[in-house]
């Protein structure tokens, strides 16, 4: 399962008009369990609600900045790992497109997976 491209305005960052201004973030989330009982019964408890992780995701990157968006991923693997037993492992990407960075680029981020 997974939701991608997830817009955020958010203060991260090392620089501080990085933290004062704040900046565009997106977020990619994969995650990976078990989806036949729900797919068998037809029946969305038995599954992980996309509206529940979209909700621990957004708390995670709106709230309690932090200078590095490898922080700010693991944050966010390790709440939906903590909050949905379900899942067995997850994918965050970080998309930082504003990045402070000289010169022309096309996306910049970091992506992790991380496994119970």
């Amino acid at each position: 399962m997974f939701l991608r491209g997830l817009p955020f305005f958010a203060r991260h960052g090392l620089i501080p008009a990085e933290q004062g201004l704040g900046q565009r973030f997106i977020v990619d989330a994969d995650w990976w369990h078990d989806i036949r009982p729900a797919a068998w019964a037809d029946d969305v408890a038995l599954t992980v609600s996309y509206q529940d992780v979209y909700d621990h995701i957004r708390a995670v990157v709106e709230n309690d900045p932090v200078k590095l968006i490898e922080t700010l991923a693991e944050r966010i693997a390790m709440r939906l790992l903590d909050h949905f037993a379900q899942i067995e492992q997850v994918r965050i990407v970080v998309h930082k497109p504003g990045a402070p960075i000289t010169g022309v680029f096309g996306d910049v981020g970091v992506e992790i997976y991380r496994t119970r």
